[in-house]
């Protein structure tokens, strides 16, 4: 009598090229036929290729996996980006408070900072089987006198710029009236829109229209600029740092007769490159991310998110947000995935640099629908959101959420 031939019975090389085959949804079904295929599906190998163009989660570079808590392997990598994709996720308040503010957010791998108003708070990021009611680890509030702008989160301080146009540096861990390092008083005429660091230098921007840098560490010299640029001359709303660290790149409103975006040298404080294109009136640059050495993402109230290319000084690509809304913030993986933050109805979209189309709309309030989201920050499997009362966090690892296809329901409308 013939023996039957079974397929749990192939070798394991054969039945890994026959897996590779299968879709990601098969693989999981087919894992739990046995344990032998279990033992074979959970091993990398076959996860490698699904991987390498999956959205949100790839984690090829070191600048996002410095934020990233925690990273994924690779089979829980193609689960985690499609929860992201089809919109399932735990919603999670951080905290929500009565005064509307605009406020500013940074995320590490090990903290949440929060600030808004004249208060600043530090969230403990916990691993996922420690968590306890409200995350809440840190509380760091101050009394100062003047609402906060922005801040940038440095190894061991915290840097604030303020409506009145001062600046404060802060121990990070012991933020309060009496634990600060040093204050530059009335650095900008008014609102310290824009705060970047490179080496030992802090490069601030205003509504003066002035970018100034500062040598934060030698109290001899803190307060007077090393150098001021005065050229742009209107309101500035946005700087970013290039990855090499040898030019930035401002953000202005636009109102003048002048580009939104300039591009400047940072070994001789000189404009780098002209960015061609025809730019409306008032449209100004709210925030940008250096991509890469050579592209530049940024948004504003033009309302679509634009890629520029500094070889050429030219807009390679941009997205029109799917409402006509103006754009308040943009966060980036540095590879292909893009998350902004929208002027209507708590929302932040998900983008995908190979597509022309949004992927998914991710609504952070159903309650009150009115805030724009002011700041967003992401990694591989959580989103964190700020609106004027509320600091939202998405988490996209679990396993059994509800699906949130907002795509689809505006697709329909």
């Amino acid at each position: 009598m013939t023996d039957i031939l079974r397929l749990d019975n192939l070798p394991s090389d054969v039945l890994i090229l026959i897996f590779d085959y299968c879709t990601a949804f098969d693989l999981f079904r087919l894992s739990c036929v046995c344990t032998r295929f279990y033992e074979i599906i959970r091993h990398d190998t076959l996860w490698i290729k699904k991987c390498k163009q999956s959205l949100v989660t790839n984690q090829t570079s070191s600048r996002f996996c410095e934020r990233c808590n925690p990273l994924l392997n690779l089979r829980a990598k193609w689960h985690v980006s499609n929860n992201w994709q089809y919109g399932r996720y735990e919603k999670i308040a951080y905290f929500s408070h009565k005064i509307k503010l605009m406020p500013w957010i940074q995320l590490t791998k090990n903290t949440l900072w929060w600030g808004g108003g004249s208060q600043l708070y530090g969230f403990k990021r916990w691993p996922q089987n420690k968590r306890h009611a409200g995350h809440l680890c840190e509380f760091r509030e101050t009394d100062m006198k003047s609402d906060i702008c922005k801040f940038i989160v440095l190894d061991d301080m915290i840097v604030t710029g303020h409506r009145d146009g001062n600046i404060r540096v802060w121990l990070k861990h012991m933020i309060g009236s009496s634990h600060f390092l040093n204050s530059i008083s009335r650095a900008h005429y008014r609102d310290v829109n824009a705060l970047i660091h490179v080496s030992n230098i802090i490069i601030s921007a205003g509504a003066d229209g002035k970018v100034k840098f500062w040598n934060i560490f030698d109290e001899s010299v803190v307060n007077n600029p090393i150098h001021t640029i005065s050229e742009i001359s209107e309101r500035i709303w946005s700087l970013s740092l290039c990855p090499s660290n040898n030019k930035f790149a401002v953000g202005s409103s636009g109102h003048l007769d002048l580009a939104p975006i300039n591009i400047y040298d940072l070994q001789c404080y000189s404009k780098y490159i002209n960015l061609q294109h025809e730019w409306r009136r008032g449209a100004g640059v709210l925030d940008m991310v250096w991509d890469t050495p050579q592209t530049l993402l940024t948004c504003g109230y033009d309302t679509s998110i634009r890629k520029w290319d500094m070889r050429t000084g030219t807009c390679v690509s941009d997205w029109p947000d799917p409402t006509d809304a103006t754009l308040y913030c943009i966060s980036s993986d540095y590879q292909y995935t893009m998350i902004t933050g929208t002027q209507f109805n708590c929302k932040a979209v998900l983008w995908d640099q190979r597509q022309r189309e949004y992927v998914q709309l991710y609504f952070l309030n159903l309650q009150r629908m009115s805030s724009p989201v002011y700041s967003l920050q992401f990694d591989s499997s959580h989103l964190y959101a700020a609106t004027d009362q509320n600091l939202i966090e998405l988490n996209f690892s679990g396993y059994s959420n509800k699906e949130n296809n907002y795509r689809e329901m505006l697709k329909a409308v």
